[in-house]
């Protein structure tokens, strides 16, 4: 029988990196990986300077103008990247959310510089870096299963289809104050290898499920970033990884500062989504998996090796399209109608994809 948790572990980056700490980090991450999917990186060389400014110019580009934001819509290109504003879901709306989105390797759109200096550099300079984590840290996932440190390499060649979204989210004050609740994002698991989350303000608004079916809250640390497992992870070892529903729980409470009140106003977070290139196919996803590993796998069904079989009916790339042109209709109507229109009809006849859907999430 699989063992509960009642609390996220914290992993210290910089173990990592030394020989005579090595060993204990990877022992550690084998328990999150396995036994969790959620884990603290702390300390992991995204610098203070270059966190406090991305929070600061990503707060900065909410508080402009909507006109402003629109001129930089995700519906104006056809590659998802951009704003989008969307009411929060599986609740009564508490008002709009905020997106903006860009990949790693391809030209976005950007916000003009007369109207937000810097903004750009900032991003990418985060960007630049969390990239930098994750390309150390995926080949620690290796090593703490057991395997070679390269073996996830080949699915993760240029071009790439990581992508960086940066959500805001707007304070309930205001509304019927008999509401104590308001959803943010309901639960989910990516669909990514690994995410990695900067809760870059301080609501305690994140929350992970237990084998046990309880919330316990991810609150932000100092100096971390949250990592979880998705299911392209899980699908990858056959369910030894295990991915995590979480959810975005929003509260009147978490709006206001813990230790001397005032107001904390838009909640912000950005979530690095870590996932496969745009060429892996099917024939790359069988891997040699030890079983010493293998058997670390928890009790209960698991849906993990056919996750990675319905995505790929067709190509990753196009399971990819497939989703995003169903999660951002309006963006498929103006540039992809006849994918769209074909994709909607098999999503409303035989649920091509079922309970394995690539999900996209809202954000977290």
């Amino acid at each position: 029988m699989s063992l509960d948790f009642s609390s996220v572990p914290v992993l210290n980056f910089q173990d990592a990196l030394s020989s005579e700490t090595k060993p204990k980090f990877l022992s550690e991450l084998r328990h999150a990986l396995v036994d969790i999917g959620f884990f603290y990186l702390s300390d992991p060389s995204v610098t203070e300077d270059t966190r406090s400014q991305f929070v600061r110019k990503a707060s900065g580009f909410f508080n402009l103008p909507s006109t402003v934001k629109s001129e930089v819509g995700i519906i104006n290109c056809n590659n998802f990247k951009g704003t989008e504003f969307g009411m929060l879901q599986d609740q009564r709306a508490i008002g709009v959310s905020q997106r903006f989105f860009i990949t790693a390797l391809t030209v976005e759109q950007w916000p003009r510089e007369d109207v937000l200096p810097n903004f750009r550099p900032c991003i990418e300079s985060y960007l630049e870096q969390v990239q930098s984590v994750s390309e150390i840290l995926t080949v620690l996932v290796a090593e703490a299963l057991d395997l070679a440190p390269t073996v996830f390499n080949a699915f993760f060649t240029r071009p790439s289809l990581n992508s960086l979204r940066i959500s805001a989210y707007p304070s309930p004050h205001g509304l019927d104050p008999t509401r104590t609740e308001f959803q943010g994002v309901g639960p989910h698991k990516d669909s990514s290898f690994l995410t990695y989350l900067l809760q870059g303000t301080e609501h305690t608004s994140l929350e992970v499920q237990t084998k046990s079916g309880a919330w316990i809250p991810v609150p932000p640390l100092a100096n971390t970033l949250v990592i979880n497992i998705g299911r392209m992870l899980e699908s990858l070892t056959r369910g030894v990884c295990v991915a995590t529903t979480h959810r975005v729980n929003l509260t009147r409470e978490q709006f206001i500062r813990a230790n001397h009140g005032g107001h904390l106003g838009k909640r912000i977070s950005a979530a690095f989504f870590q996932r496969f290139s745009s060429n892996v196919t099917q024939m790359q996803l069988t891997l040699d998996i030890p079983e010493h590993v293998l058997a670390l796998r928890k009790d209960g069904e698991s849906d993990a090796e056919t996750f990675l079989q319905a995505i790929f009916e067709t190509s990753y790339q196009s399971a990819v399209l497939f989703n995003a042109i169903t999660t951002y209709p309006e963006v498929g109507r103006q540039w992809y109608p006849d994918e769209l229109a074909h994709a909607l009809r098999k999503q409303a006849g035989d649920q091509v994809l079922g309970g394995a859907k690539l999900q996209i999430p809202a954000s977290i």
